[in-house]
């Protein structure tokens, strides 16, 4: 939990830093989070195929629960041939156009750098998007949240499911490039979205945007590492849906 050094609790306080900031430029980075300790080897490998696929930096962002974590996993078979890397320095006549730098003086020639890793980030955004959805086809309430407290969501969602409610979850496990438009098409058939975070709420903007005001979108959350209960998060829940 933070700020600062806080103490070793889960918190999740660095969205905006990743996801929105890090550095001065007009660039992306991919960022995935985990909610298990599968997850955690899974996700990572996949940093490393994707920050090679796209030339980029990739982020796995994960909260001190997952981190502190211990549960069985399963790695894949070891990789033996590598991708070919066209772009790799070689020591021949053409590696002047492979040099990674940050400088160029011409303004024409820095705007159409710029243009195409805009170009490049439209295609990530097509193709890279992650999340996972549970009890969301016949929901008329849709709870969101990553990282540890997706795991914490389901369990809500099937205690409330055995009570009636019919309640879903949408998990974004890339948060970015977003599940914006996935957002938007589940928000067209349900009532309301409950976004729970262990911040001050940050993820939460990002799926205001995505809904676009067609549908309230809550907010709960807990900060300084506590962590909230099942109990809590349905008593919310069941407050939003009978009006309280």
């Amino acid at each position: 939990g933070g700020p600062g050094l806080g103490n070793i609790g889960p918190e999740q306080g660095d969205y905006n830093q990743i996801v929105k900031g890090g550095g001065h430029g007009n660039y992306k980075l991919i960022v995935l989070a985990p909610n298990s300790s599968q997850e955690m080897c899974d996700l990572t490998m996949l940093c490393f195929e994707l920050a090679d696929r796209y030339r980029m930096p990739v982020a796995l962002l994960a909260d001190g629960f997952i981190g502190q974590m211990m549960e069985p996993v399963e790695f894949p078979p070891p990789v033996e041939h590598l991708p070919e890397k066209p772009w790799a320095i070689q020591g021949d006549a053409l590696d002047e156009n492979r040099l990674i730098t940050s400088i160029q003086l011409e303004p024409e020639l820095l705007e159409k750098h710029n243009q195409h890793l805009q170009e490049k980030y439209a295609a990530i955004t097509k193709q890279e998007v992650r999340y996972e959805d549970y009890q969301v086809e016949d929901a008329e309430f849709v709870i969101i949240g990553y990282g540890v407290v997706s795991r914490i969501l389901q369990t809500v969602v099937d205690d409330l499911r055995s009570q009636g409610k019919k309640v879903g979850m949408v998990r974004p496990i890339s948060l970015w490039p977003f599940p914006s438009a996935h957002l938007a098409e589940v928000a067209a058939k349900v009532k309301g979205f409950l976004v729970v975070e262990l911040s001050n709420g940050q993820m939460v903007d990002d799926v205001r945007l995505a809904v676009e005001c067609r549908i309230p979108v809550h907010f709960y959350h807990r900060m300084g590492g506590m962590v909230p209960s099942t109990e809590e998060i349905a008593e919310k829940v069941l407050t939003l849906l009978e009006g309280r």
